[in-house]
């Protein structure tokens, strides 16, 4: 992480709270336990870390920097699992002791690049019950009906084998892909990562190519969370199966034939993190994002493609439990644009139609502060 230009998060500070104990004995003669990274911070800041009085209330101490001129981020580091992780404008949590691990210099720019950079965008992960459903395509609509309705728009690819740019027709500019990305990077730069992508339609795609997709969900994070600081929504192409980022609005497609049924009623459980029982699985979380309330389940939508006539729309529903947000038709002319190599979205017709209304509800119906419909 190049720190030499310019100071990485010169609006943040970062607060330290350490109760004593164990690392009394192994601090510096300001406080600071010794193995901490005190001149990362001060190069990423332009500050020195500041060391709050452990008989004052943690937050409080956080909120009181927070109003001071120039400041829009507190970094408050504490004891493991003195404090839980609300929600709260302007503060992010972390561990002191993770901070002072050998690789805590990356934790902790990390840490201050979410600070600096905080994600305000909604994610959105389309995903199919079965292959061949058109899942990708159904993305790459509703990116392109989000841009039109003037909002910014991010695309992120998270087949490990890649391909969501052979549906892009010949209108993706040349830029860096996952094989260009290092796979252990901790976090990036927000504009910088956005000016060096490949875009399509005025929108940053990150895809994979020849040399293979995404390598690891450490690799997908910090690419997630510098496009959520740019952007006004975030569409994530997930493989089949996979666990997506636990604050993702999640759209699910599925036919009408009973392999998709099946397949979608037992995926709608394992997507919204709870069993078929409807009760919450802690254990089947996502590796990416944050949860501001990660007792509940994550929110699943589905969207039916008029294939097969083995259930109804209604009973889909009663057996994933989820809402039907949109019915697309098949479209022969898409087919036939995808075969020749053609952009998919181009021209009109019922797809477009319900892209339009799926994106409008995602962008439209609350504050981008609420990461759920």
């Amino acid at each position: 992480m190049d720190t030499t230009a310019a100071p990485l998060a010169p609006n943040v500070r970062v607060l330290l709270v350490d109760s004593g104990g164990a690392r009394a004995a192994d601090t510096r003669q300001d406080g600071i336990p010794k193995d901490f990274p005190a001149d990362v911070v001060h190069v990423c800041t332009g500050t020195a870390p500041i060391l709050g009085n452990p008989r004052e209330d943690p937050t409080a101490a956080a909120h009181s920097l927070l109003a001071e001129p120039g400041v829009r981020a507190v970094v408050l580091l504490t004891p493991e699992g003195t404090l839980g992780s609300p929600a709260e404008s302007g503060l992010v949590f972390g561990s002191l002791e993770r901070c002072c691990e050998p690789d805590g210099a990356d934790h902790i720019v990390a840490l201050l690049l979410a600070a600096q950079h905080p994600p305000r965008a909604r994610l959105a992960v389309v995903t199919g019950a079965r292959g061949g459903l058109g899942a990708s395509t159904f993305l790459l609509h509703l990116a392109r009906a989000g841009h039109a309705g003037g909002k910014r728009v991010a695309l992120v690819d998270a087949d490990p084998a890649g391909g969501l740019g052979l549906l892009m027709g010949d209108g993706v500019l040349p830029g860096l892909r996952w094989a260009d990305l290092p796979a252990d990077e901790p976090a990036f730069r927000p504009e910088r990562l956005v000016a060096a992508l490949p875009a399509w339609l005025g929108m940053p795609v990150i895809t994979g190519d020849g040399r293979g997709g995404v390598r690891s969900p450490g690799q997908l994070r910090p690419v997630l969370d510098a496009l959520r600081a740019e952007h006004d929504l975030v569409l994530l192409d997930l493989p089949r199966g996979a666990v997506p980022p636990a604050d993702a609005t999640v759209m699910l497609m599925s036919g009408l034939d009973l392999r998709s049924a099946v397949a979608a009623e037992a995926l709608a459980a394992r997507l919204k993190g709870t069993s078929r029982t409807g009760r919450a699985d802690p254990g089947d979380r996502a590796p990416t994002g944050s949860n501001p309330n990660p007792a509940e389940p994550r929110k699943v939508y589905t969207v039916i493609r008029r294939i097969g006539e083995d259930v109804t729309p209604d009973e889909l529903a009663l057996m994933t439990r989820t809402e039907i947000v949109a019915v697309l038709p098949h479209d022969r002319a898409v087919a036939q644009r995808i075969a020749r190599g053609d952009d998919p979205t181009r021209g009109r017709g019922a797809l477009r139609t319900q892209a339009r209304a799926v994106a409008a509800r995602l962008l439209g119906d609350n504050p981008h502060e609420e990461a759920q419909w």
